[in-house]
């Protein structure tokens, strides 16, 4: 069976949901301990993150094409997707280009430290967005964890 944009879109979302929180505790450690080798590494990995987030958004209207046909497809949770989905994505690409530059400033203690801080903050926030966009998500084709159907 070949790949398609769903299956791709699918096992891809994996990476940011999961990578973000795994990085924010890799980034607060490097942090708190005041690890230079901590910091960068967990910068470096964040700009991947921001990466891997572009390819999830990219693969997701393809994916949407190949289901909207099947009897399960709901147009209404699969466009709160898509709108969660563009605000995590655009979380996501700040918090990749805030790393990247910290990494550029590196040899500016001040600029670093304070580009630093500001990964942390963004990188709260992508965590939390990327979590509910996944929540928005797993709608789509969970009924299980869909609202309506607690009631």
């Amino acid at each position: 069976m070949p790949i398609d944009a769903a299956h791709l879109h699918l096992m891809l979302n994996h990476l940011p949901v999961i990578g973000a929180p795994l990085l924010l505790l890799l980034l607060t450690l490097g942090l708190l301990r005041r690890s230079r080798e901590l910091t960068l590494v967990s910068l470096s990995l964040i700009v991947g993150l921001a990466a891997a987030t572009t390819l999830v958004y990219l693969t997701g209207e393809p994916a949407e094409e190949l289901v909207e046909h099947a009897s399960w497809f709901r147009e209404a949770l699969t466009e709160t997707h898509e709108e969660q989905a563009t605000v995590s994505f655009v979380a996501a690409l700040v918090t990749g280009l805030l790393a990247a530059a910290a990494l550029v400033f590196r040899s500016r203690p001040e600029a670093a430290r304070w580009l630093t801080r500001a990964v942390w903050g963004t990188l709260v926030a992508t965590t939390l967005l990327l979590g509910w966009t996944a929540w928005t998500g797993g709608q789509i084709r969970h009924e299980e964890v869909r609202l309506e159907s607690a009631r």
